[in-house]
């Protein structure tokens, strides 16, 4: 115990004291922070924050920069507690990111309206939500902002290589209190002690779970975005630093040469990427309701409405469902029924098709007339071998009917995933769709190399308009 005293003192020196709140009284005993402040900033007015405050260079930067703000009675509240929301709004600021327009929340404990919401969905994946026991996703905006997971939101905006970067054994020699730090949390502190972005207290405990002030948050995002050699850049107001700022979210515009020879394109290290999940990321079901708590099966084929809104296919239960971008909800639009059910006459005979043997395959979305339609394959089993098959288009929206079909009577067409390759509606309002086999486990059998490409009206039958046999249309490769 003494070895490590001596050890993670001696790493306290050479390294970081850092950040320590406004309880202590003696300035010096800041560490570094205090001695890489930002020169040159402008005066900011607000009663209980005297120019001598630990922290008033970093509260008065960030200021004008727009990142923090005052209260209206002109108040800065240095040492107030900061909320989860909070935070991920100056953060969000301070990072350079545009707030996101909200039409869903991805947390059963934010509302679309509330203020915070815009902020915290953009800093969702740096400053994440929990998981409760029963599956709900909550971000718990009002509670305290903790040390540890705010250390971990900025690394991510850093952007740092934690993987390979990552060096446990400083904090573990320097931090008595490094098993409190959250497993999953240590690789990142560990990267921001390094790094100078945030550091212990003179007791050598890091607090992981205590929250932060309003200035403690001021002076470890100035630290983060704009000290040291891969600052980011901070908020969008005036620029007074001597390093230009560049939000987190900028790609690399560094011009080309176009005498010189041509090199592969890197991606900018500054380059953030995103992906949003809408809905599906409680795990694998079929349950509809808020995106918090709705599962999906699986989702065989897609799309998306004038509105946003989109719609996807679970061939395996026959059913089609609808994310509500407005509100942020998962619902069943259609479930294959006796609604489509069919009925064909030929030659004075009249021929029932029972949704029970109709397969949905593709979705499309017509915006000529704002409608949603399903391609598949009906069976019908009554026939003698080879057996009949048709194609079908529905109209889903607003009601179901069948709105385009073809009959087909040749070996194995309309069997399968893979045949129903494409589906998609003109500006015409006319249906164009694919059926191939080009099955790679028969190469000799010409019967399974066959692709067609047709084309239907409403309330009309297919007729084909390329086929690979006559060399009309490609040939479609099976994937197997």
């Amino acid at each position: 115990m003494v070895h490590k005293r001596i050890t993670s003192a001696l790493l306290a020196i050479l390294m970081i004291f850092g950040l320590t709140g406004t309880v202590l009284a003696a300035p010096v005993e800041y560490g570094e922070e205090l001695q890489n402040m930002p020169e040159n900033t402008p005066a900011v007015s607000f009663s209980d924050l005297p120019s001598t405050h630990w922290a008033y260079k970093y509260i008065a930067d960030l200021v004008n920069r727009k990142v923090f703000e005052g209260y209206p009675d002109h108040k800065f509240r240095p040492d107030r507690t900061i909320s989860r929301a909070e935070f991920a709004t100056i953060i969000v600021k301070a990072a350079g990111l545009q707030p996101k327009k909200v039409n869903y929340s991805s947390f059963s404990d934010v509302k679309v309206t509330d203020w915070s919401s815009p902020w915290i969905e953009t800093a969702k994946d740096y400053l994440t939500g929990y998981r409760t026991a029963n599956g709900e996703y909550i971000y718990n905006p009002t509670a305290p902002a903790l040390r540890e997971d705010i250390t971990v939101a900025i690394v991510k905006l850093k952007g740092y290589d934690v993987a390979r970067l990552a060096n446990r054994s400083i904090i573990e020699a320097m931090f008595t209190d490094y098993e409190g730090i959250s497993e999953s949390a240590k690789d990142y502190v560990a990267i921001a002690v390094e790094n100078g972005i945030v550091s212990g207290f003179p007791d050598e405990t890091f607090r992981p779970q205590n929250s932060i002030t309003r200035a403690e948050a001021a002076a470890m995002l100035w630290r983060a975005f704009m000290y040291g050699n891969d600052n980011k850049g901070v908020g969008g107001g005036e620029q007074t630093a001597p390093t230009t700022p560049t939000p987190v979210t900028e790609p690399d515009t560094t011009p080309v040469d176009p005498q010189s020879p041509a090199q592969p394109q890197q991606p900018s290290q500054r380059t953030k990427f995103s992906v949003d999940t809408l809905v599906g990321g409680t795990g694998q079901g079929d349950v509809d309701g808020p995106v918090h708590t709705a599962k999906i099966n699986e989702v065989d084929s897609l799309a998306v409405d004038k509105d946003n809104n989109v719609y996807f296919l679970d061939a395996s239960l026959k059913k089609v469902r609808k994310f509500d971008h407005s509100n942020g909800t998962v619902s069943t639009l259609r479930q294959v029924d006796s609604s489509f059910d069919g009925n064909y006459e030929a030659d004075g005979n009249v021929t029932h098709i029972s949704h029970n043997y109709f397969f949905p395959k593709k979705l499309a979305y017509s915006h000529t007339n704002n409608s949603l339609y399903l391609l598949g394959y009906a069976i019908n089993v009554y026939s003698s071998m080879p057996k009949e098959y048709y194609a079908e288009i529905f109209e889903l929206t607003p009601a179901v009917k069948l709105a385009a079909y073809n009959k087909y009577n040749e070996h194995r067409l309309g069997i399968g995933d893979t045949m129903y390759r494409f589906f998609r509606i003109n500006n015409n309002n006319e249906f164009i769709y694919g059926i191939g086999e080009d099955d790679e486990r028969y190469p000799y059998d010409e019967a399974y190399k066959n692709s067609n490409i047709y084309k239907a009206t409403m309330n009309a039958q297919a007729e084909l308009i390329g086929s690979s046999k006559d060399n009309t249309s490609a040939s479609f490769s099976r994937a197997i």
